[in-house]
């Protein structure tokens, strides 16, 4: 076999096992290659065409995380127990100087509760699985995801993945989904089975950046296939089709992010490879074919075939107001100020939401004229990041991200000869990268996982000092690391499970109409932390609801009393609307003083003075 370490680069079909293998062998492999790869296969091909249904209180998003963290908590849990078990140096395993980054940074975030306030524990626990999912993906493809041939088809997957959605979309606009129970009840939206619109924009452009990437290889001497031209013209034909779905998709921040994704695979291309210029004529060409397809949607949007109406239309307004960046000034606005109100320590790791109407009603001192609104996202991961994990973990987080793009600018201009994975690798970063400019990749799982294959893959080739990096020599040092990995794993998956089990004892206290039992559901549901915010919300609205039946205003005082809790826990537009109302109803001037300061100065009147103590104070 040939030696990985010499330049980073090989064509051997047959790569793959582990670094014990890629470096004269190991009488151990990390993890058995035949349980790997259909378990990262479906982390990665399979949840953008999940959703969860009406068989559960979450509908879209516990199936989609079920899909892609369970089996990579499998892999975790099997790698990390043979790591424990026989070592590093028998199992071949490799930390690399990146991925021990990645795990300074779970270990800022674990460490965040001690300076910052977390007050929704579900939601921090859940972002920390999310990220302990995304290193763990890393690290072992890192160490075992080294065919390329293997990555050929998780790419043929994941396209037709997003065919289908096309398939759905098509379906979903004319509100002809009722013909498969497979698709989203979402009919009018242009979505598939990924849940929004920005998010199915992303996941088109990706498998499009799949596709030029497959064309550049099928049309080369690159896949080393004796019969390419078969696959070749199918995946053609696949790309014209997925094409046509993106433009209909009508998201700008895809579009603009496949552009750059595929500019940076012609420029690594032409840098690293001897062949260069004929791979970057194949970009090229395949780039010309998703061109076409926009000439043609165009061209059909008379017969009312396309959206291309809504595409120009929403292109127009982003050129003629410059200033309104695509309707993200605001929520920019807004996430600069949750910032400054915690600059130092952030607001904690998935608390950014929770700080939105507090960001936004001091934005409204320096801004009156915004626009009132609500979002748990920032539009912008930099920004939120930068929210979230404050000063100090934003800028340790972008020195690495400066670090790798000076190592990948250093490997083109020393012209290293990267091998086509890698060449994938580097441009699906940057179109991943560039999406988050506008959009929230990072936050949703099935999408992001894709940037730990990517890092994966381009790492160990960009990376080739820290690619050899020995700094932990001790056996002991790995094998204390195995277990950790194993036991989080493990931790995960009965977190996972109990979560499971919560919402699905959500869902039966919203469908029954015996009051004792849905309390019943409700406070078995709050023992899960998973959801155990939920369950408070939905125990207010039971107390609530109970309170209305019994019409005794000390049942109704309780009921608002545990609504204004899970205010202060999740703060919503919806609770904050619906508290509102309530201290209308009951005359509580206290409540009321406090709400209307998240609320647009314009829109109301200011609670004279003496209103009553605060809710804290009662």
């Amino acid at each position: 076999m040939k030696a990985f370490a010499k330049n980073g680069s090989t064509n051997d079909e047959s790569l793959g096992g582990g670094f014990g293998l890629l470096n004269g062998g190991a009488p151990r492999a990390l993890a058995p290659l035949w349980i790997f790869y259909p378990l990262v296969f479906i982390s990665l091909a399979l949840p953008n065409l999940i959703y969860s249904g009406a068989d559960w209180f979450d509908t879209l998003h516990i199936m989609k995380w079920a899909w892609t963290m369970v089996p990579v908590a499998l892999v975790s849990l099997i790698g990390g127990s043979m790591l424990a078990f026989f070592g590093a140096e028998r199992t071949g395993f490799r930390l690399d100087l990146f991925g021990a980054v990645w795990l300074g940074l779970l270990a800022f975030v674990s460490l965040q509760p001690s300076w910052c306030d977390i007050f929704a524990w579900s939601t921090y626990f859940k972002e920390w699985f999310f990220l302990a999912s995304l290193l763990a993906a890393y690290i072992f493809c890192y160490n075992l995801f080294g065919s390329q041939a293997a990555l050929r088809r998780v790419l043929w997957l994941a396209n037709l993945n997003a065919a289908v959605n096309v398939v759905f979309a098509e379906l979903l606009i004319r509100d002809m989904n009722d013909i498969c129970p497979l698709i989203m009840n979402v009919p009018g939206n242009y979505i598939g089975n990924t849940g929004q619109q920005e998010m199915f924009g992303l996941w088109m452009a990706m498998a499009v950046m799949n596709g030029i990437y497959l064309h550049m290889v099928y049309s080369s001497p690159l896949c080393g296939c004796a019969r390419r031209k078969l696959p070749m013209w199918a995946n053609l034909f696949l790309l014209a089709f997925n094409s046509w779905g993106l433009w209909n998709s009508t998201t700008r921040a895809g579009m603009l992010a496949l552009f750059t994704g595929t500019a940076a695979l012609a420029l690594t291309a032409r840098s690293c490879r001897e062949d260069g210029r004929a791979l970057a004529r194949r970009i090229g060409a395949a780039f010309a074919l998703v061109v076409f397809m926009l000439a043609v949607n165009v061209c059909t949007a008379y017969f009312g075939w396309s959206r291309a109406y809504a595409l120009i239309n929403k292109t127009s307004d982003m050129l003629l107001n410059t200033s309104n960046i695509g309707a993200r000034r605001e929520i920019w606005i807004t996430s600069w100020n949750v910032f400054k109100l915690h600059p130092l320590a952030g607001t904690g790791l998935g608390h950014y939401k929770w700080h939105y109407l507090e960001g936004q009603r001091e934005a409204f001192k320096t801004h009156p004229e915004l626009k009132w609104q609500f979002t748990y996202w920032a539009h912008s991961e930099y920004l939120q990041l930068l929210a979230e994990l404050g000063i100090f973990g934003a800028a340790a987080l972008f020195a690495a991200g400066a670090w790798w793009l000076w190592s990948f600018a250093r490997a083109l201009t020393m012209r290293r000869a990267l091998s086509p994975g890698a060449m994938w690798g580097c441009a699906m970063l940057f179109l991943i990268w560039f999406d988050a400019l506008f959009s929230r990749p990072f936050h949703r799982i099935e999408n992001a996982i894709w940037m730990s294959l990517a890092f994966a893959w381009a790492n160990r080739e960009i990376f080739t000092s820290a690619a050899s990096w020995q700094e932990v020599r001790s056996d002991f040092v790995y094998r204390v690391f195995g277990l950790f990995v194993a036991v989080v794993a493990a931790a995960g998956l009965v977190f996972f499970y109990n979560g499971c089990r919560a919402d699905r004892y959500l869902l039966a206290a919203v469908r029954t109409k015996d009051a004792a039992l849905q309390a019943s559901f409700i406070n078995r549901a709050r023992k899960s932390l998973m959801e155990r915010d939920e369950a408070g919300e939905q125990l207010a609205y039971h107390i609530i609801a109970t309170a209305r039946a019994t019409k005794r205003p000390e049942d109704l005082e309780a009921g608002i009393g545990a609504l204004y809790r899970s205010f202060r826990t999740k703060p919503q537009a919806k609770q904050l609307v619906e508290l509102l109302r309530y201290a209308r109803e009951t005359n509580d001037l206290a409540l009321m003083s406090e709400l209307v300061t998240y609320l647009s100065p314009s829109s109301y009147k200011k609670v004279p003075a003496g209103g009553g103590a605060s809710r804290d104070e009662k």
